[in-house]
């Protein structure tokens, strides 16, 4: 038998100093403010080629190839979460503690574990908040790459590790340490650091970046893949001075479409000579090669702020897309990604339905790969077994032109997800193993990619392996804010796992982003339920049985909820069509995939009112 598969690497453990107290005093802000840590957590890491692999409340953990860049991205998140901070209440800063240790760990999926990875936590509570502690190992590997001042605090007894870590605590100021880091890597590195708030960090290092990569701008003849370009948007509000509210929606969009894999976003600095003067679409064909522009517009009265946007075909100038947007200025950053968010969740959504339609349009012997995985998604959405086995052949079709194309591996995977879940195989648990394995490998072709950590959250959770779930969802998460699916996969492991509060915050997300897919009414009919929301649990399983009309689950609901309502025919009804859908139905056998005592009580409670065994 072969045994477990190990790795030496570097593991960075990063915690939030005083974190409970924080949400002790202001749940909603504390949340909030560990959100905006994260994604400035998540840009240093991967600027440094590490990887996220643990996130759990206010801790994250990632691994490095390198000591060295672990050490530079250690200092970097820490200066960035300080710079940010200075723009809130004293109370609403957040101090980390890091800690990086050099180790052998063992491979578990995309997870490490192992001793390596303990000691990484045990040195971050060595650290200092707003500090940097090491272990020997990585201290040999920097000390003489790295110009810093090191305090060897000698060997540390520590929970749970046999031995004594020989630790070094960091005595620079890491702000220098990231200075010398953006100055041998010259002017493409300062322009992606530079700015006052974690949103234009980000947006402004991907334009950085792609100036320092040399990345060229497609030919319009290259327009086999959504492209788009998003226009700077105008300032409506009749003052010059409110064109940086403007000028931040335009850069939030941008870096948000940005984490779709399958849409090419021009970057900012390739628009931003169109600025107050809207350019013909053709001649954004022709001189940027996209698809696609997004045009809007921003209009501030008083405290409200109005925000537009449309999506144009940049060949015909046909308006494909409009919406708009409104909110309160109360919190400006606040509004700004609220609208960021919709604008950008819902326009991924549009882009895939305009796209898929494309592709179907197209002989077939000239397709590519992406026009695969686009055609294999339309069948796969009709949510039949036929429908789902072509979309299965498509897929496999994409991933034989193009090996590497990770999400024709997700999509691939998606099928056989389904055809477990479903029992449209005879070979469940190979199914199910061969979506995992194909979840992984996307991952394994781009880390990045948000629909693979979807998927292997998906997995995981219909092997009840919940905490990995979670952990998967919330890597998805943070990958792709805007991301629909991913709210709902999450939410949905929240309700079985006995949280049906915290899934109904998922699941409106979700709605808001889109508010038309089916697949979250199962689950978000079990949360109102469980909240005793009947009548709104009763909504949703009612639309669900328009579309799966076959589908026990929500009848088992029906039955529960009008039981609970003592509405007696109706709950009657929905036992008959239980029944015929699923002979051999038990309460509390199907009360068992729930969590918690008193949630499976309240199920098997409803489901014996309205006569079910």
């Amino acid at each position: 038998m072969e045994g477990p598969k190990r790795k030496l690497t570097t593991i960075l453990c990063a915690d939030c100093a005083g974190y409970s107290r924080m949400m002790r005093d202001d749940e909603e802000a504390t949340f909030k403010t560990l959100h905006e840590c994260r994604q400035l957590i998540e840009r240093a890491v991967a600027a440094h080629e590490g990887r996220i692999f643990g996130s759990a409340g206010d801790s994250v953990v990632a691994e490095f190839a390198s000591p060295v860049e672990a050490v530079r991205a250690g200092a970097e998140i820490l200066d960035a979460i300080a710079e940010f901070g200075t723009s809130l209440p004293a109370e609403r800063r957040m101090l980390f503690r890091i800690g990086i240790n050099l180790g052998d760990v063992l491979l578990e999926g995309a997870d490490l574990i192992g001793d390596g990875v303990n000691v990484a936590s045990r040195l971050q509570a060595l650290a200092p908040p707003g500090g940097i502690c090491i272990s020997g190992g990585v201290h040999e590997q920097v000390k003489n790459k790295l110009t810093l001042l090191w305090e060897d605090l000698g060997g540390q007894r520590v929970k749970n590790i046999a031995d004594p870590v020989h630790a070094y605590r960091l005595r620079t100021d890491p702000h220098k340490v990231r200075r010398t880091v953006a100055e041998r890597l010259g002017p493409s590195y300062l322009r992606r650091v530079a700015g006052l708030g974690a949103l234009a960090v980000i947006c402004i290092g991907l334009v950085g970046l792609a100036t320092y990569l040399g990345w060229q701008m497609p030919s319009a003849s290259q327009c086999g893949r959504a492209s788009i370009a998003v226009l700077p948007f105008d300032n409506l509000s009749g003052d010059p001075a409110q064109d940086y509210f403007s000028d931040g929606t335009t850069e939030d969009i941008i870096a948000a479409l940005g984490r779709f894999s399958d849409i090419s976003v021009i970057a900012r600095g390739a628009v931003q000579k169109y600025k107050g003067k809207p350019p013909e679409p053709a001649s954004l064909s022709r001189d940027l090669g996209v698809c696609y522009a997004l045009e809007g517009s921003v209009r501030k009265t008083g405290d409200r702020v109005l925000v537009s946007a449309q999506l144009v075909d940049t060949a015909s100038g046909k308006v494909l897309w409009s919406d708009s947007y409104d909110g309160s200025l109360n919190d400006v950053f606040a509004v700004r990604n609220q609208i960021t968010q919709d604008v950008a969740g819902k326009l991924a959504i549009k882009l895939q339905d305009i796209e898929s339609k494309r592709a179907f349009k197209k002989p077939t012997d000239s397709l590519e790969a992406y026009d695969y995985v686009l055609r294999g998604r339309e069948y796969y959405a009709r949510g039949s077994r036929e429908t789902n086995s072509e979309a299965r052949k498509l897929f496999e079709r994409a991933i034989a032109i193009d090996p590497s194309y990770a999400s024709a591996h997700a999509a691939l995977g998606y099928t056989r997800l389904t055809a477990a879940e479903l029992g449209w195989t005879e070979f469940r648990a190979e199914a199910l193993q061969e979506a995992q394995d194909l979840a992984q490998k996307a991952i394994a072709l781009d880390r990045d990619n948000a629909e693979a950590h979807r998927l292997l959250g998906e997995v995981y959770f219909k092997r009840a392996q919940f905490d990995l779930a979670i952990s998967e969802d919330e890597r998805a998460i943070a990958l792709n804010p805007n991301d629909a699916a991913s709210y709902d996969s999450r939410g949905a492991v929240l309700v079985y796992t006995g949280r049906p509060k915290e899934a109904l915050a998922s699941f409106e997300v979700a709605r808001r982003l889109n508010p038309d897919d089916p697949s979250r009414l199962e689950p978000l009919g079990w949360a109102y339920y469980l909240e005793e929301r009947f009548e709104e649990a009763i909504a949703a399983w009612t639309s669900g049985t328009h579309r799966y009309p076959d589908l026990y689950v929500f009848h088992a609901g029906l039955a529960a909820a009008y039981a609970q309502l003592d509405r007696r025919n109706e709950a009657a009804n929905a036992v008959n069509q239980l029944m015929r859908t699923w002979p051999f139905f038990e309460s509390v056998a199907f009360s068992e995939q729930f969590q918690g005592d008193a949630n499976r009580a309240r199920i098997v409670d409803g489901l014996r009112k309205a006569g079910l065994r």
